[in-house]
């Protein structure tokens, strides 16, 4: 009987043992599966949280254009493209960075606040201001963005070109968007409460161009781009006018204009950087034309020499801020210095953006330097004053930055913006 009884609670143990184990493996299947999705979101969160790469954003002060100063800069958890941008609009700053939309109040541009930020489901790039909205442009989208209240921008409906075909470049001015298409197509819209309405489409023409808009008008002329002297009429006549260009190309020049200076970078010949083209009116039977020619680096060079300046190091600005969790916190800057290597023979490397503001050439280049430069406007008096002129230095002022790489600069009176990766070009 004894043993029949321990036979029974032997056989009732082992089974109770055999249930055990397959309850553990029960839930260590589940906890796999757990780990397997419910932990990944939480993974997901803890490295968005820590970015692999930043960006950098820098308030110059340029009220004394000889001596500009690195007032403040506001260190970007978010990776920066080379097709990203920076812009102003009121007393606020809008910039891209690969997925985000971002908005400074510069009201006090000294102390820049941050104010909040705009995820987009996709990589996106430029950035331009249009009335009451900005246009924020992907590979084949492009959005409005509604800024009546900047600090709350709201993300308007997303908008196609026709067939969705790529979008290469596009431009604002007056009441249009101008959009250029991978199909070399333009595509002209009007802006109608909130919506963007396609009213013409224009074939471009297959050679070397620049655009000038009608007045009150979706119709754009091109005009062939030569760099021959004098201008052509054809790019003359909307200099004389003061009509002005949209600030797009055929080949993918960054083209720059006010209304009266027009800017155009130079990848056709190696030596120079970029070409302005100037005219006005003289009197009733006269008008004045003028071209220029621009080598940053040798220009910059000069300066350097002129000035006796014989070693650079990088400048610190006044204020350095890093955003943390949408919030904007003031931190020590690292007191080191880096000296430059004047007599390396690409001190700046090549010109990554530029602006004209009246007879001012703003420049930043890829290994950090900023510098203003006086634009000579060629007229029937400086023409018998060429060479006169060529011996004149109307470099103002070149300004090392912080180490990094400047990708889009904008300028307002008083001030520059600067938009950086803290990757270094190669020198």
């Amino acid at each position: 009987m004894l043993k029949i009884f321990a036979k029974s609670i032997l056989s009732f143990m082992a089974v109770m043992l055999l249930l055990s184990v397959i309850n553990m493996g029960g839930r260590a299947r589940s906890f796999e599966q757990n780990s397997q999705n419910v932990p990944e979101q939480r993974q997901k969160a803890v490295s968005s949280a820590k970015p692999k790469e930043t960006s950098i954003f820098t308030v110059i002060e340029i009220e004394d254009l000889e001596y500009p100063t690195l007032a403040a800069s506001i260190q970007l958890p978010f990776r920066v493209r080379p097709n990203n941008t920076v812009i102003l609009s009121g007393k606020h700053v809008y910039l891209t960075t690969e997925q985000h939309l971002h908005v400074v109040d510069v009201s006090i541009p000294q102390r820049p606040s941050y104010l909040t930020s705009l995820e987009f489901p996709a990589k996106i790039g430029k950035v331009l201001a249009f009335g009451d909205y900005l246009v924020v442009a992907s590979r084949k989208k492009f959005h409005l963005v509604d800024i009546s209240q900047p600090s709350h921008p709201v993300l308007q409906p997303t908008m196609y070109l026709p067939q969705r075909n790529a979008i290469k470049d596009f431009d604002a001015l007056d009441t249009y968007l101008y959009i250029i298409g991978a199909n070399d197509y333009l595509y002209v819209f009007s802006l109608v409460f909130g919506q963007a309405r396609l009213v013409k489409s224009i074939e471009l023409e297959k050679r070397w161009w620049l655009l000038s808009p009608e007045a009150g008008s979706p119709k754009v002329k091109q005009i062939p781009l030569s760099t021959s002297h004098p201008i052509s009429g054809d790019l003359l006549n909307p200099l004389l006018s003061q009509r002005g260009f949209l600030q797009l190309s055929s080949r993918g020049e960054k083209v720059r204009a006010s209304s009266e200076i027009l800017g155009v970078e130079s990848l056709k010949d190696p030596m120079y950087d970029l070409f302005t083209f100037d005219a006005h009116i003289v009197n009733d039977h006269e008008s004045s034309q003028g071209k220029g020619y621009y080598n940053v680096e040798r220009e910059y060079r000069d300066y350097l020499s002129a000035m006796g300046v014989k070693t650079l190091t990088h400048r610190h600005p006044k204020i350095v801020y890093t955003v943390v969790a949408g919030k904007m916190q003031q931190i020590d800057q690292d007191p080191s210095t880096e000296k430059i290597d004047v007599a390396n023979k690409r001190l700046l490397g090549p010109v990554t953006d530029f602006q004209i503001s009246g007879d001012l050439l703003y420049v930043v280049n890829a290994n950090g330097f900023f510098s203003i430069k006086r634009l000579i406007k060629f007229n029937l008096k400086t023409l018998r004053r060429v060479d006169e002129l060529r011996e004149k230095w109307f470099v103002i002022s070149a300004t090392p930055l912080q180490p990094n790489r400047p990708i889009s600069l904008a300028v307002a009176e008083g001030y520059a913006f600067v938009l950086a990766t803290p990757e270094k070009s190669q020198r």
